[in-house]
């Protein structure tokens, strides 16, 4: 297991993160967008599963996000990559990886479960007009949503947003550093608090390009904004997380910190 240190870059790193995930992208459009049509074709196929498949995906995003890191850091390195990056997760750390999938799908079940019960009818009727009507919507309608629907799902965001930065980097600090699955998770998790400015820039901007790549028809967007997000996210990683030289044996189990860990 690698010994890494948790770096503190200013605020603006997040937009020189996605700077760089779109030089990385520039550098081999072709590759990145077929890995990207191929995952997001993987997603749509086990996403139509009825009743496990939006749980599926999720069970296995881990494993997508490890070979785009695996591609990220090819690609950085002037090496060639492709698709078939995608079995690294798979063959290197499979029972790991389906770990932090695992915590990724609790947390996102126990949101939903939550959402539902706080939400009432509320929570039912956005989803309704969100799937038939959006844009016919009373001030009776309005008043609910208000009332029920948002806050809950402010809650959900509140239990999910943890979840999702413990898995943010994880897959890399498995795939590359050898962590296992808690310890992963937990240095992403710290490591995300302790730059909340660069992550929240960067969270911003990200998810400013995906409402941007969703409106382009056909999904074209999606094939741009995937590899860059991937790609940024690789950056991120790779300037968080500075390997230091091997520690003591007596130093090896040391929590994270601000400096060394």
């Amino acid at each position: 297991m690698s010994r890494l240190t948790i770096t503190r870059p200013p605020g603006t790193a997040g937009v020189a993160w996605l700077a760089q995930g779109w030089r990385l992208f520039t550098g081999g459009v072709i590759a990145w967008m077929g890995m990207a049509a191929m995952s997001l074709l993987a997603v749509m196929l086990i996403g139509s599963v009825p009743m496990v498949g939006s749980a599926i995906v999720e069970l296995l995003s881990p494993f997508l996000v490890a070979g785009f890191m695996v591609a990220s850091r090819a690609a950085r390195a002037g090496q060639p990559f492709s698709f078939y990056m995608f079995s690294n997760g798979f063959l290197d750390a499979p029972q790991q990886l389906a770990i932090v999938g695992a915590v990724y799908l609790g947390a996102s079940l126990i949101a939903q479960w939550v959402m539902q019960a706080m939400g009432g009818e509320g929570f039912k009727l956005l989803f309704e007009l969100a799937q038939t009507r959006p844009d016919q919507v009373d001030p009776a309608q309005a008043e609910l949503i208000l009332h029920e629907a948002l806050p809950a799902m402010a809650v959900g965001l509140l239990i999910l947003t943890p979840a999702l930065l413990a898995t943010w980097f994880a897959p890399a600090l498995v795939l590359f550093d050898g962590f296992p699955p808690v310890r992963a998770m937990y240095w992403s998790l710290w490591a995300s608090v302790i730059n909340w400015r660069p992550m929240l820039i960067y969270g911003l901007w990200l998810t400013l390009a995906g409402v941007v790549a969703m409106l382009i028809p056909f999904g074209l967007g999606l094939l741009v904004f995937v590899p860059v997000a991937m790609a940024s996210s690789y950056i991120a990683y790779a300037e968080l997380f500075v390997k230091t030289q091997p520690p003591a044996e007596a130093e090896e189990e040391q929590a994270p910190a601000e400096g060394d860990a």
